[in-house]
């Protein structure tokens, strides 16, 4: 679990290093500051897990320090310990409404020290175990988002983060009066492929094709995602019909080149997809619109034999 890091700050260089003495023979380990100034730099470039405060020190005080030190921490909170000669009522209040936590008096007692460090290191502990809580639930919600946004198969985007990107990239374009265009592709004679060579291999095949469609599309702002069963999903922000077919002839010849036997097929001896491809540019009045436009293209690429790619672009408006 790492070492305690405790922060001595005091004026006085012999104090300072009793108490060091002390803090190393209880194992933890001792950082130096000699003023308020160099402590609150110190806390600021560095975590500490404790600190012992003296409260009479040039510049700034103890409680100023530790007033600073709390109000740059914010949240991030470990336990500050005075040491002072000041044993009155009026010293004591100064010490906790500043932000400290105890109060131990000067000459310093060593076994009182001691036993106050090792009821800190209680703190530590906790605080520590807090941390590392946090810090596994940061994590679990950064899995659960990436599961509630991609598929898990394949690693593309799931059908619920299309929905959501198509509808934000159509009302960017709309106000920006910039193409949008989208690629739906449909691996052909998939279901006999799965009856052929079983559900496992198919699921080989879609990873496969997966990764070839990933690697057509790669610029930050594309999206690449599995629509649904074989059906795939490319949204290409800022890009025109021309571009968009391009980019699916190379998904397509990409798929081509990997070979995936498909003694089933009836298109070809691998595995092959067919594309469809429409552009938004003025003429639909929803992301809606484009998306059956798409799926007309491909529809259209199936009717013409397959393994191709057709593009629809509807009645552009003036």
């Amino acid at each position: 679990m790492g070492t305690m890091q405790i922060l001595i700050v005091d004026d006085s260089r012999s104090i300072r290093k009793l108490v060091a003495e002390c803090v190393a023979n209880l194992g933890y380990t001792a950082i130096h500051a000699e003023t308020g100034e160099e402590a609150l730099e110190y806390v600021k470039h560095h975590p500490i897990d404790l600190i012992l405060m003296d409260v009479e020190m040039p510049g700034m005080n103890g409680f100023s320090t530790t007033k600073a030190i709390r109000d740059f921490k914010k949240d991030d909170w470990f336990p500050i310990i005075f040491l002072t000669t000041q044993t009155d009522d009026q010293s004591y209040e100064k010490c906790i409404l500043a932000g400290g936590d105890a109060f131990l008096t000067k000459p310093i007692n060593q076994l009182h020290l001691g036993l106050q460090i090792t009821a800190m290191e209680r703190i530590y502990l906790m605080r520590r175990k807090l941390q590392a809580t946090q810090n596994e639930l940061l994590k679990l919600n950064d899995t659960l988002r990436y599961l509630s946004l991609y598929d898990q198969l394949t690693g593309l985007a799931n059908r619920r983060y299309f929905d959501d990107s198509l509808k934000r990239e159509f009302l960017l374009a709309q106000r920006e009066k910039a193409p949008l265009s989208l690629i739906i592709g449909d691996i052909d004679d998939f279901k006999l492929y799965n009856d052929t060579y079983g559900h496992l291999a198919g699921d080989d095949c879609l990873s496969s094709v997966a990764t070839v469609i990933a690697s057509a599309s790669k610029r930050p702002t594309d999206l690449a995602c599995r629509y649904g069963g074989e059906e795939f999903t490319v949204i290409l922000p800022k890009t025109d019909l021309n571009e968009a077919r391009n980019i699916a002839e190379k998904i397509r010849d990409g798929l081509h080149h990997r070979q995936i036997p498909h003694k089933s097929s009836r298109v070809h001896d691998y595995v092959s997809i067919s594309l469809g491809a429409s552009t938004y540019q003025g003429q639909f009045k929803n992301c809606m619109e484009l998306t059956n436009a798409a799926d007309r293209a491909l529809y259209l690429a199936k009717a013409n034999g397959r393994n191709r790619v057709e593009a629809y672009l509807s009645n552009v408006s003036s």
